[in-house]
């Protein structure tokens, strides 16, 4: 029997007491994503393979929902600002909703049509991913973004996708701001 439970989240650190499951991204684990190969050569060979994003998890097999936070490291690889690889649900009826706790980013979503929206991600921002559209969240700014997520415990996430063919727009820096771009490499 599940019961009810109180979960701390931390807005500036992105902790999640208790947690159930965590995992980390390195820039190497991001090799796909980013558009220039040997710009993520270099910041991996000077950063020594820095970490590029963390996920805790809150969620039981039992229940319908879960939820959890996502802390993203500032910095670029080449012009591209950092970001999360990028996912469609495998339950293409599934939404989502980030809630921004600190820092600053994007949210770049596209749907299966070929549609590109932002919203932006900054303290107390609330985003409504609707069901079946990629979404990739970026940091822009220079301290950590942090966003708590909520979804359907079996939503599933397709990565492959987004690795195979790429998103149609970047999030690039243009004369010291992030600007979105057409994706040269997109499929």
């Amino acid at each position: 029997m599940l019961l009810p439970e109180g979960v701390v989240i931390d807005g500036t650190t992105g902790a999640v007491s208790p947690s159930t499951d965590r995992y980390e991204k390195r820039l190497s684990d991001l090799r796909g994503f980013f558009r220039d190969d040997a710009a993520l050569d270099r910041a991996i060979a000077e950063g020594g393979d820095p970490i590029a994003y963390e996920v805790i998890d809150y969620r039981h097999q039992a229940s319908d929902l879960a939820f959890g936070t996502t802390i993203m490291m500032p910095g670029k690889v080449g012009d591209e600002f950092n970001m999360t690889r990028g996912h469609y649900h495998l339950r293409t009826e599934c939404g989502e909703a980030y809630y921004t706790q600190s820092g600053e980013g994007l949210l770049l979503l596209e749907s299966r049509d070929g549609e590109v929206r932002t919203v932006e991600m900054k303290p107390g921002v609330c985003a409504f991913i609707p069901p079946d559209w990629a979404h990739r969240s970026i940091n822009t700014g220079k301290d950590k973004l942090v966003f708590v997520w909520f979804c359907a415990t079996d939503a599933g996430h397709d990565y492959g996708s987004i690795k195979d063919r790429g998103m149609r727009k970047l999030v690039v820096e243009r004369d010291g701001k992030p600007a979105l771009v057409d994706n040269p490499n997109y499929a």
